[in-house]
């Protein structure tokens, strides 16, 4: 793992008008890391994304390949960071090659169209997931699983190691939720880097090399899955009762109902 963090927070503050929404977060990414953000609605993980896309802007230091967020144009931060947002549909019919191919306009000068090399990267892309059979399908006909295989294979396209990833599994069927945590594992052992916000204890515990939890706008616990993810800490952020077990060497986070 590197030194040099790449992507650095420090003392991040951002309020939406009189609400403040983050209150002083230290963050930092590392190469080859899956960092898994969990709390509860409104503690401010999507709002940290947005300020590390530089899509919003709050007071603090944020750092990308240490250069400071405010010297990058939104193009720049894309040849550095790949942001895979949860599955969508587009007004346009695209194909599946064309959808990925979009993750060449990184690289491209203005109004330059993509090369028969770029088609040529989206295509490895493709085959990287698995999903090149998909190629010629309308992006729209496809199951919220297969979108974001897309999305993925997207990011791969624009050349970058490093994936953030907002909610990743929202809205998929729990057989794509669990293919789609698998893929990110592969991925990271093949030295890509993700940053993703989850509201699944278990997914964190699955596929996570480091786990931050946030809440109240600060981040209020940060460590390995296994050291972060305990029953004091799910009621306390949650308000609610679980166990946390071990199965087949694995830890499973397991809610304790109410008789």
């Amino acid at each position: 793992m590197e030194l040099k963090p790449i992507i650095e927070v420090k003392n991040l503050y951002f309020s939406y008008k009189k609400h403040q929404v983050l209150a002083g977060v230290d963050l930092e990414l590392y190469r080859g890391e899956v960092v898994s953000l969990l709390g509860p609605n409104g503690c401010g993980k999507s709002t940290l994304i947005k300020l590390i896309l530089k899509l919003l802007h709050g007071e603090g230091e944020i750092k990308i390949a240490s250069k400071e967020i405010g010297k990058y144009s939104h193009k720049d931060i894309a040849s550095h960071v790949a942001y895979i947002p949860q599955y969508n549909n587009t007004p346009f019919n695209y194909t599946v090659l064309e959808m990925v191919v979009m993750g060449r306009v990184a690289k491209l000068d203005f109004f330059a169209l993509p090369s028969a090399g770029d088609y040529e990267i989206a295509n490895i892309a493709l085959k990287k997931i698995d999903i090149e059979h998909l190629s010629n399908r309308a992006f729209g006909q496809l199951s919220g699983g297969q979108k974001q295989m897309v999305l993925l294979a997207r990011a791969i396209a624009q050349e970058v190691n490093v994936f953030i990833m907002d909610e990743p599994v929202a809205g998929l069927d729990y057989g794509n939720q669990i293919r789609l945590l698998e893929l990110i594992n592969e991925l990271s052992a093949q030295g890509y880097t993700f940053l993703k916000t989850t509201h699944y204890p278990d997914h964190a515990l699955l596929v996570s090399s480091r786990v931050v939890v946030m809440n109240g706008g600060k981040i209020i616990a940060e460590g390995t899955p296994y050291e972060v993810i305990t029953s004091k800490m799910i009621e306390s952020v949650y308000d609610i009762k679980a166990d946390i077990i071990t199965h087949d060497a694995h830890k499973r986070c397991v809610p304790i109902f109410k008789k």
